[in-house]
């Protein structure tokens, strides 16, 4: 889903949590740059929004997923970044933490508890609201 602005877009971003609970969280190293997100990204024609999220947590994580259960759609329109996205969200849980590694499009990955992503700078504009719709924040 990087740098198409002016069309909406369709992706799957994932709330990756550890046996700790703590979530996974990306730093943004291409549009929006420097933003700190749920791992995802767009999803290709005739593929499902499950294939779409099992394969770009692979993608931007090296993590690998599967049965992801669906938790909400959310519409983020931005005006002033000309940026359309409706976003499909999955749970998903990991057991090879380890094997972490971001990709090009990832500048960092932090696993993060709920109070220290509250207080991230440039967290991404559907990061609480998803947080709170599906029951992780009141």
């Amino acid at each position: 889903m990087a740098g198409e602005q002016n069309t909406i877009r369709v992706g799957a971003a994932a709330i990756i949590e550890d046996k700790e609970g703590r979530i996974l969280m990306g730093k943004r190293n291409v549009f929006p740059k420097g933003m700190w997100v749920f791992p995802g990204g767009g999803i290709n024609f005739g593929e499902t929004a499950e294939d779409a999220v099992i394969r770009e947590i692979k993608e931007e994580t090296n993590l690998s997923i599967s049965d992801p259960k669906f938790l909400t759609v959310y519409e983020m329109i931005v005006p002033q970044n000309n940026v359309h996205r409706v976003i499909f969200y999955f749970k998903v849980k990991t057991k090879d933490t380890k094997k972490i590694k971001p990709s090009a499009d990832i500048e960092e990955l932090k696993w993060l508890k709920l109070d220290e992503i509250r207080k991230l700078e440039n967290i991404g504009h559907a990061t609480i609201p998803v947080l709170k719709i599906t029951g992780y924040l009141k």
